[in-house]
């Protein structure tokens, strides 16, 4: 789709006009041929971008792995009231109904912690194992991308997230996004996530 029909669909369902970095986040996104950074402030609309491409796919899911539940939460209140199934996936919600739920496809968006993404044996790994549900995945965002290389210490499943890089087909692009990100943590961030190189992955700020 044109940058100019992203923007009209993104005012229609989310009343909002998107900002033309937003538009361009969703426009790589849809290509599904990179690895996309996008670095954005507090406030700016960063999570907007993560909703965006779900308007030129009905049947696509978006995985969104997050560091704060409440977050999450969040997230699907906003998706809910714009129309689009979602739900957040975290210690307390990690239930063997909710995982079927989203393996039957009964949800676009699944907001989950990354505790539960690395999960040995959990939900979400098996999640991963099933090859329809795969099929249906339109992309992995990792929102709050600079925790991966400062909260690795404590939360050490932040840097084992890099295995999905490699679980996952290339042509399901990762969405990274940090609201700040330096040159040595946005290296930092590439490597340890596995993100593609060269001209399969683009930096929008």
């Amino acid at each position: 789709p044109s940058l100019a029909l992203i923007r009209a669909q993104t005012e229609e369902v989310f009343r909002c006009r998107a900002c033309l970095w937003q538009l361009k986040v969703a426009e790589a996104f849809l290509l599904q041929d990179r690895d996309i950074i996008c670095v954005a402030g507090t406030g700016k609309g960063k999570t907007l971008t993560f909703w965006m491409p779900l308007l030129f796919d009905s049947t696509s899911v978006q995985v969104v792995i997050t560091p704060l539940n409440l977050l999450g939460e969040q997230n699907v209140m906003d998706l809910k009231r714009a129309g689009i199934s979602a739900i957040s996936i975290h210690a307390e919600t990690a239930t063997a109904y909710n995982f079927q739920a989203i393996e039957n496809l009964e949800y676009r968006v699944v907001v989950i912690s990354p505790e539960q993404v690395m999960k040995d044996g959990g939900g979400f790994e098996t999640l991963l194992k099933n090859p329809l549900f795969v099929s249906h995945m339109m992309g992995m965002v990792i929102d709050e991308a600079h925790c991966v290389s400062s909260w690795g210490e404590f939360r050490p499943e932040y840097k084992e997230l890099g295995r999905l890089r490699f679980i996952l087909p290339l042509e399901i692009p990762f969405l990274v996004t940090s609201v700040t990100l330096s040159s040595s943590t946005l290296q930092d961030v590439t490597r340890l996530l596995h993100l593609q190189s060269g001209d399969k992955l683009i930096t929008i700020h």
